[in-house]
């Protein structure tokens, strides 16, 4: 049976995308949009970053396939990072590189006002604390976060978004059709 295809997993990433960022958006939203008061007092960053990493995930799932080849069932984003080619590496890297200087200030003010070392934060770093946040985070609640894991990979998701849609960027606005009118019963 062929993999799926690299469009149908971008899709379904761009919604978890979506979905995090709205789990950031929604409370802030509540003056102008009374629609999300539900949402008044609430903040959500588990959901987000859990939202985030899966969506980096299938990032990272749809370059493997762009690149014709599979990958196994696995959440782990570094080892997924890892079965991309050379060029997909470093293409992510470059443009983390050009736009991690929040992240790495966010790291360091972390690290300072806990009176801990400010370690290198670079590309590897921030992908190695988060590779695991899928599993990590969703099951925060059962074992907390371990010093140096969690989430940092929200530039990186942006970073291996925009590698694809380098080079398709006819797939930005592409949506899921949806199969009911309605979303739940």
């Amino acid at each position: 049976m062929p993999g799926p295809q690299p469009l149908n997993i971008f899709i379904v990433a761009e919604q978890f995308r979506f979905a995090g960022k709205l789990a950031t958006l929604a409370p802030h939203l509540i003056d102008r949009y009374p629609e999300f008061d539900f949402v008044r007092g609430q903040i959500m960053p588990i959901s987000s970053m859990v939202c985030a990493a899966f969506s980096l995930e299938l990032y990272l799932k749809c370059l493997i396939r762009l690149g014709r080849r599979s990958y196994e069932p696995i959440h782990d984003l570094e080892k997924l990072f890892n079965l991309n080619g050379l060029k997909n590496q470093i293409e992510i890297k470059r443009h983390w590189y050009k736009n991690s200087s929040g992240v790495v200030a966010d790291v360091e003010e972390f690290c300072r006002e806990e009176g801990a070392a400010i370690p290198k934060i670079d590309f590897n770093y921030c992908l190695s604390a988060s590779k695991n946040a899928f599993g990590v985070m969703r099951y925060v609640f059962e074992k907390g976060v371990a010093p140096h894991r969690g989430w940092l990979g929200d530039t990186i998701v942006e970073s291996a978004r925009y590698v694809i849609l380098e080079r398709h960027p006819d797939w930005e606005n592409m949506r899921q059709a949806s199969l009911l009118p309605k979303t739940s019963f």
